[in-house]
């Protein structure tokens, strides 16, 4: 009965693809490395596009959700303070609800807490573990996403002293400059309105360019024609003087006596 090592080397010159012919009961073929070299390039490239853009994606939401609980944070101001502070005990509390809402919500957050709270700054960091796909094929199972937020409490206005001074304005003068030009006040343009037809003698027509005033200048522009009699002379109309009412009885006339 042969030895065990000596059967399995037996085997395994059995199996070998590269054994002569006669020593090999079935027919196998070969890989080439060009393809396996291949093969592993576009699995990394694979994991590269697709595991890389959710790495960037959980990155951008790790920065929201800090730059989110750092304006939560503070908000908490103190209400008795002359200037603009932050109340540490409020903004810890705040922080503490919205981390625990954020990580209710969204299970991929590992870590959401402050690393720096005072009455002037606020900064938190937040982590998430991002799950790889075809990256877990070389062993990374996951990629940590990490993101952070600052926020501070500003003060409106420090002292009077913060509001804008406007330079005064200095005009030099010279010979060609703006400075020999004389200041005037603006005249409003005059507006020439046209008089309306007016006959000498009749009454002032109706003026119709409303707003604007009847013009003080006009006068009648028109002087009436006389009209020609059957002699081809002008006629005029002869003004009758008035008759003069007599009052009370009239006198008995005198006549004579012979």
């Amino acid at each position: 009965m042969p030895a065990p090592d000596h059967l399995r080397s037996r085997l395994v010159e059995f199996l070998r693809i590269d054994a002569p012919r006669p020593h090999r009961r079935f027919a196998r073929g070969a890989l080439s490395p060009a393809v396996a070299i291949l093969a592993v390039m576009i699995f990394t490239l694979a994991g590269l596009v697709i595991d890389g853009g959710r790495q960037l994606g959980a990155r951008s939401r790790a920065v929201g959700y800090a730059q989110e609980a750092a304006r939560v944070g503070a908000a908490a101001i103190q209400l008795n303070s002359a200037e603009a502070k932050i109340d540490t005990a409020k903004a810890a509390t705040a922080i503490a609800g919205f981390c625990g809402q954020v990580q209710s919500n969204d299970p991929a957050v590992t870590s959401c807490g402050p690393t720096t709270l005072t009455d002037k700054e606020v900064d938190i960091q937040v982590d998430i573990q991002n799950r790889t796909t075809f990256l877990g094929l070389i062993g990374k199972q996951s990629l940590k996403a990490v993101g952070t937020g600052q926020a501070h409490a500003e003060q409106g206005v420090n002292k009077a002293d913060d509001s804008p001074t406007i330079p005064s304005i200095v005009v030099n003068t010279s010979p060609d400059g703006p400075g020999n030009i004389p200041i005037t006040t603006a005249v409003p343009p005059t507006i020439d309105l046209p008089c309306p037809t007016w006959t000498v003698g009749s009454p002032r027509p109706t003026w119709t360019l409303t707003p604007f005033p009847f013009p003080a200048t006009c006068s009648p522009n028109v002087t009436p024609t006389p009209t020609p009699g059957p002699s081809g002379t002008p006629t005029t109309t002869p003004t009758t003087p008035p008759k003069s009412v007599p009052t009370g009885r009239p006198k008995p006339s005198k006549t004579p006596r012979r």
